[in-house]
């Protein structure tokens, strides 16, 4: 490109690095129920490496649109991309959701649950351990990884599901309304692990 200042010729062979392919893309994106629209046409570029906030009152359709891209709902119009290309099922096994509607087994110990989830990602047992005892550890989860899950707390429920969506190390993770229910302490816990999965190159959605 070209590049000139104020009094100076132009200097040839200064390039700005290629655009980054989005990690996700939203073109004009719609979705009724009947007569009632939760989404309108809703466009967005989510860039890789990045924290994406997803903002509005309750009923602007942030759910519904977080649903549409995990593919439970499908939009009645518009278009999702994943990579810059259509979205397939194995993109899905990329991403970590957590979901606005909590859901764990409550009969199984926490360990197992999510060593369960993680294997479901495809990840080795041995591999998801590791992980697992990881995140249990930043949690403050460790002392609890044999209890049942029933055995919870609301905020402990609420760590555990977080550790859930983050445990197979997705590319992408959607997060719905990941503070609901949380202290100042563990919403702070929660808030650090969110910039360190950036840190690590991973890509965030939260509403």
């Amino acid at each position: 490109c070209r590049l000139k200042g104020p009094g100076r010729e132009p200097r040839l062979g200064v390039q700005s690095p290629p655009p980054m392919t989005p990690t996700l893309e939203l073109q004009s994106v719609s979705k009724s129920y009947g007569d009632f629209v939760a989404v309108r046409e809703i466009s967005m570029i989510v860039r890789p490496g990045t924290i994406f906030g997803l903002l509005g009152p309750n009923g602007a359709g942030k759910t519904t649109t977080l649903r549409m891209i995990m593919d439970i709902i499908a939009p009645d119009q518009g278009e999702i991309l994943f990579d810059g290309r259509p979205r397939t099922v194995d993109d899905l096994h990329r991403v970590g959701y957590l979901p606005e509607e909590r859901g764990l087994y409550k009969k199984m110990t926490v360990q197992r649950l999510l060593t369960y989830y993680a294997a479901l990602k495809g990840m080795a047992s041995r591999e998801a351990r590791r992980e697992l005892d990881r995140w249990l550890e930043r949690l403050d989860l460790a002392d609890w990884a044999g209890r049942k899950v029933e055995a919870l707390s609301k905020g402990m429920s609420q760590k555990v599901q977080f550790i859930a969506s983050v445990v197979s190390r997705p590319d992408l993770v959607v997060l719905d309304e990941p503070f609901t229910g949380l202290d100042p302490v563990n919403a702070d816990l929660i808030g650090d692990a969110v910039l360190g999965l950036r840190e690590a190159g991973t890509t965030v959605i939260v509403s």
